[in-house]
């Protein structure tokens, strides 16, 4: 199937009136979901090897999505633990070790989009920080 007539048979299935800026938004939300919750609760150690190994796995995964135009996860560091000094030393994933900044574009409207840890809310903010029509 071509890309343009994809694009023409998925349409259909959204609001006639939803602009290409709504749409955007709408895909950006989809990633920032699943990054966030594909990355949460997965086991993790202070070996930088793993966690480099996770944040490309999940940036090159996130990136087979529709419209994804760049993703770059940031795994704070600080925030883990766990030396693997023994069996059970391990820490698991959560929002606040997470960050990432994420490009999608549809059409001609390119959104960059964030996850942040926000200390002052103690939570894992999901936000657009640019919206740009091309």
């Amino acid at each position: 199937m071509k890309k343009n007539n994809t694009e023409e048979k998925i349409k259909i299935h959204f609001a006639k009136d939803l602009t290409d800026k709504e749409r955007a938004t709408f895909e950006t939300g989809i990633k920032l979901g699943a990054l966030y919750h594909i990355l949460c609760g997965i086991p993790i150690n202070t070996n930088e090897n793993v966690i480099k190994s996770i944040e490309i796995g999940i940036e090159q995964a996130i990136s087979c999505q529709p419209y994804v135009k760049s993703v770059k996860i940031n795994l704070r560091r600080e925030n883990l633990k766990g030396k693997k000094e023994n069996e059970f030393d391990y820490d698991e994933i959560s929002g606040k070790t997470i960050e990432a900044d994420l490009v999608v574009q549809f059409k001609k409207v390119e959104v960059k989009a964030k996850i942040k840890w926000i200390e002052d809310f103690e939570y894992p903010l999901m936000y657009i920080a640019e919206l740009n029509e091309l």
